[in-house]
């Protein structure tokens, strides 16, 4: 595996492999997450085949940076975030999370948002492992997603980040980093998700499940002390913090999303059996608001519901936006 200091690649499945009926040992080389028990973890083992079946094309990620900068982060406040969370029971952590959602189209707000950069709207999509009480020390957030941004071209993309708090925190704010060979277009269908290592690292993974692109790589644990991962997972619409001002970016018009195979597992370490978590596990809900003039008033902007369509679904959670002159 190729090392940087932040990042190891996989060797890449060949072409016609088939990972449906791969050892184990072939999964861990090409970057695949481990194959759940269909018995015991049945979303689980839903998601997973889907992610691995045909199409699918496999290539190694390329990197590089956004300009300019944009933050994702932790939670704050009700301010930046929209979606769901469930918290593991101690002592067990989470050490694998699901999602799938469609990437959404977007456009202008209707209004500007006081405190922004009101004329750049920017969104992310993404599930993660931690984040919900960022302001404690040692706190980090891996999480791999999506990006719509009105202004950019294209304006879709992929992205991923380990946000943390350490004590050695880089003197350079932490700015989410593209992967850049991983095309997405508006409706596309998205599988992420990350496998949390018997060494502390992360296999972070997605799929472009519209053209069967694939790209999956093994990020590093921060520099300095940070606290185990797995506390909590989510599911979250976020806008972005521009690192310069720490002001938030205004909320992009982005219709709705459906987040799906919102899974999870909680186990007492990165192997051997664990408990399967579900939006069922006592998930809360979490709505973003935003502030506007004329009259100055603060008002949710974003807005997340738990659903299920059927009563042998897993629950997913849909996040809509929420026009402020409404």
């Amino acid at each position: 595996m190729p090392k940087t200091d932040r990042y190891g690649l996989y060797a890449v499945v060949p072409d016609g492999f088939n990972l449906l009926e791969a050892s184990p040992d072939k999964l861990d080389l090409y970057g695949i997450p481990q194959k759940p028990d269909v018995l015991t973890e049945p979303e689980l083992f839903e998601f997973w085949t889907t992610l691995v079946s045909k199409d699918f094309f496999a290539k190694q990620p390329t990197f590089s940076t956004i300009d300019p900068p944009s933050l994702g982060g932790a939670l704050e406040s009700m301010l930046n975030w929209s979606g769901a969370l469930i918290s593991t029971p101690w002592p067990q952590r989470i050490v694998f999370a699901a999602g799938k959602w469609k990437a959404p189209a977007v456009s202008l707000p209707s209004a500007p948002a006081l405190n922004t950069h009101s004329d750049d709207p920017k969104s992310l999509l993404w599930v993660g492992l931690d984040g919900r009480n960022g302001k404690l020390p040692n706190t980090s957030l891996p999480q791999i997603g999506t990006g719509h941004w009105p202004n950019r071209k294209p304006n879709h993309f992929a992205w991923w980040d380990w946000w943390h708090n350490s004590d050695e925190r880089e003197t350079t704010p932490q700015a989410i980093t593209v992967i850049d060979n991983l095309p997405i277009q508006t409706d596309d269908e998205i599988l992420a998700g990350l496998a949390v290592q018997v060494s502390g690292d992360v296999l972070y993974f997605i799929k472009n499940q519209t053209t069967g692109e694939f790209r999956s790589f093994l990020a590093r644990q921060p520099p300095g002390k940070i606290e185990p991962l797995g506390s909590s997972v989510e599911w979250v619409v976020e806008r972005p913090t521009d690192p310069g001002s720490g002001d938030l970016f205004p909320l992009p018009d982005y219709g709705s999303v459906d987040f799906s195979y919102c899974v999870a597992r909680a186990a007492d370490g990165a192997v051997g059996p664990g408990r399967m978590m579900t939006l069922a596990d006592n998930a809360l809900t979490i709505e973003m608001r935003e502030t506007f003039a004329n009259p100055e008033r603060t008002v949710i902007v974003s807005r997340a519901e738990l659903r299920q369509e059927n009563a042998s679904d897993p629950i997913g959670v849909t996040c809509t936006f929420q026009d402020p002159m409404a």
